[in-house]
């Protein structure tokens, strides 16, 4: 292929959505409804309504039973228990308090919710939903004229004196050259996540890494280091297996770290599996049959009527029972997964970035919004937060769109600028010799995974990854691609890279530990000198760091210090 044998096609639109799951299906659908005027296009790089995680997981929503609860009292216990008081409280009660509205929406759209709720925690509790949840939504976009593209990814925003202009990107079938122009731009493209866990896989940080060179804001990047318990034979998510951790010599070590059953796994719990392998008494093995949460692992199957993912579950318990054992085995050994779960996109409360017009929702901001606190997010400690957290904020940011668009007039397009992102896309295509992105993401996962380097941190060893950081920096500079899928496995791997020196740089600013965030050589929770958000941004090529106070003299639940 030459290079003039790409073509170019222009598009105009009052909004752009980039990327076609639950969030952004969310977004497109209430821009629609509130503003039906308003011409949306989704763009995807793979196929709207099978995209991103939430018709590939568990299939759960947060529920808040507000006839019992208020979002006080869960934001009461949420701050002290789980976020570390990083949390933005105010943005926090509006979900709590908005739950049945946002239920009443998904059920409006199409999505069916059986209504048996099933207790996590605290204040807390999970409706299951089926996995075709984002099929029945492109169903309603599509009846309100939301248009989409298909397998075509964005690879870079374009912005005019501090504000969104549009987008440009590739089509991984045929190689086209995209330029969208809009008015105001909806980013829910995912998280980061690594390429590791199969469940969470699909989040490849690309819209991280496109927001990070348009000038956007980062926050909370060094809250991207999520893992789950897996069993070793099928790697297989352990859901609370957690609160029945035993060692090999069958002494209970979930008491060393839990004094009661929580929402979700703490990293403590992987610390605790790291310092006990540390100390020679591995393997650590799950006891299901101790604890109702664990005892039933084919609950999924019967607890709610989800007939469409039915077969999927069924498929994988097969699976994994073929190599774990059946349901009943006295005990499994595990093993610490890493997933990532970085989502540092910075975001307002109306969902807006840093660059006026650039909207996000999902998990590309729920970090960055601050909402979840010390935590990845998702899913924030908190079962189902991840699905119903993309629908809040794709809503709310929908809602400010459709308001506000028809007052916008379309941005200039820097022409020069389109030809060199252009250029940058396509660079690996013409490369003679160089690395794959499967050899990159090999080194990079290398890197991530082991607990030491990701969950239970150190200076040196984080020092020592960022060394290790920068050598992948010039590998990455030969990426090569032989076709259009490979050319967006290069960028992918990329926009990888980047998240992981992003996570990396703030771990090693953030000098204490909070929520998830464990540091080795600084234990303690530092309310005087770390009660901040950690905010990166693109100066003249090189990472900046800044602090940002979180503004706890307006917030409900102040840490004790300041009571």
């Amino acid at each position: 292929m030459n290079k003039s044998d790409i073509k170019t096609e222009r598009v105009k639109t009052d909004v752009l959505v980039v990327g076609g799951g639950i969030a952004g299906l969310t977004a497109a659908v209430s821009v629609k409804e509130e503003n039906p005027d308003a011409d949306v296009l989704i763009v995807e790089k793979q196929t709207t309504g099978y995209a991103g995680k939430a018709n590939k997981g568990g299939g759960v929503l947060q529920y808040f039973d507000l006839e019992n609860t208020t979002p006080e009292s869960f934001n009461e216990y949420h701050a002290n228990a789980v976020a570390g008081y990083l949390s933005n409280q105010n943005l926090l009660k509006k979900y709590v308090g908005m739950n049945n509205i946002l239920l009443e929406k998904l059920e409006s759209w199409g999505v069916k919710i059986p209504r048996k709720k099933i207790p996590t925690g605290p204040f807390t509790y999970i409706f299951g939903v089926d996995l075709d949840i984002t099929l029945q939504m492109r169903k309603t976009a599509t009846k309100l004229g939301v248009k989409f593209i298909d397998k075509t990814t964005i690879s870079d925003l374009l912005t005019d004196n501090g504000e969104i202009a549009g987008a440009v990107g590739y089509s991984i079938l045929d190689g086209t050259f995209h330029v969208f122009e809009a008015k105001k731009v909806m980013l829910a493209t995912g998280s980061q996540d690594y390429r590791v866990a199969p469940m969470w896989s699909c989040g490849r940080g690309d819209g991280i890494a496109a927001a990070y060179r348009a000038g956007a804001q980062m926050r909370n990047a060094e809250f991207g280091n999520f893992a789950q318990l897996f069993r070793k034979g099928s790697n297989r998510e352990c859901v609370f297996g957690e609160q029945v951790m035993y060692d090999a010599y069958g002494e209970n070590i979930t008491k060393n770290f839990r004094r009661f059953p929580e929402a979700d796994i703490s990293s403590t719990a992987v610390r605790e599996w790291y310092n006990q392998m540390q100390a020679g008494r591995g393997p650590i093995y799950l006891h299901p049959m101790e604890s109702e949460s664990t005892k039933n692992d084919t609950m999924m199957f019967y607890i709610w009527d989800r007939p469409y993912g039915l077969p999927f579950w069924k498929i994988d318990f097969e699976k994994g029972s073929s190599v774990d054992g059946a349901e009943g085995e006295e005990k499994w050994e595990v093993v610490p997964g890493f997933v990532g779960e970085q989502s540092p996109v910075k975001v307002d409360e109306q969902m807006e970035t840093t660059i006026k017009g650039l909207y996000a929702a999902g998990d590309v901001c729920y970090g960055g919004s601050c909402a979840a606190g010390a935590v990845p997010a998702p899913p924030g400690r908190n079962r189902g937060s991840g699905i119903l957290n993309a629908v809040f904020n794709g809503y709310i940011g929908g809602i400010e769109i459709a308001k506000s668009v028809g007052n916008v007039e379309f941005k200039k397009i820097d022409e020069a600028k389109v030809e060199e992102l252009k250029e940058e896309a396509f660079a690996p295509l013409f490369r003679k010799e160089g690395v794959s992105a499967i050899e990159l993401i090999d080194k990079i996962q290398d890197i991530m995974c082991p607990v030491e380097n990701s969950v239970y941190m150190s200076e040196h060893r984080i020092e020592k990854c960022l060394e290790k950081i920068e050598k992948l920096k010039e590998t990455a500079k030969n990426l090569k691609a032989d076709d259009f899928h490979y050319l967006l496995s290069c960028h992918e791997a990329e926009a990888m890279l980047l998240s992981a020196e992003m996570q990396f740089r703030a771990a090693l600013l953030r000098k204490e530990s909070r929520g998830w965030f464990l540091r080795e050589d600084y234990p303690n929770m530092d309310n005087k000198e770390w009660l901040k958000w950690i905010v990166v941004e693109e100066k003249d090529g090189k990472m900046n760091f800044s602090t940002e106070d979180v503004p706890i003299n307006d917030y409900q639940v102040k840490p004790p210090m300041f009571e």
